[in-house]
């Protein structure tokens, strides 16, 4: 339960103030499980290098730097979640990168791996759009038209 005031907000806090639902949990579990596919993903397009079973080696290395610097941010986008940080409009966008991969991928002649990306997104999306989560980390509450993040009105810093 939180103590607020007039001009500053919330004054205190109680140790209830940080629950955070099942749905949060779910949601920065599969962005930590898809941080730790692309990192391993990362380790084996380096293994197929040392091996030489690429046949371009600064082609390969690209896609393992890129494949590591998305999970860092898979990883980046869980621990969000976990701090109830608000990072649903990063979460979705992520989410729905995972639809065109599984048209690449049905297209690609791997339709079970196509509908298993979509399903992903799914289900990434309906974690994060689930009402707790967005309760939790803050997503669609209701400011005033014009109100700075302060909890001033616009034109106030000019009075």
């Amino acid at each position: 339960m939180n103590e607020t005031d007039a001009d500053m907000g919330a004054v205190t806090d109680s140790p209830g103030d940080d629950y955070r639902p099942w749905t949060v949990f779910a949601a920065a579990g599969l962005f930590w499980l898809l941080a730790i596919g692309l990192a391993a993903a990362g380790v084996w397009g380096v293994t197929q290098i040392v091996t030489g079973d690429v046949d371009s080696a600064s082609a390969a290395v690209g896609v393992a730097v890129i494949a590591w610097l998305l999970g860092a941010y898979y990883w980046l986008i869980g621990r969000r979640f976990l701090q109830g940080r608000n990072v649903i409009a990063q979460a979705v966008f992520q989410s729905l990168l995972w639809v065109p991969v599984g048209y690449f991928l049905r297209d690609a002649a791997h339709p079970a791996l196509g509908l298993t990306a979509w399903g992903l997104a799914a289900v990434m999306l309906a974690l994060i759009f689930a009402p707790p989560t967005r309760k939790a980390v803050g997503f669609g509450e209701n400011r005033a038209f014009g109100e700075l993040h302060l909890g001033g009105s616009c034109g106030d810093e000019f009075q």
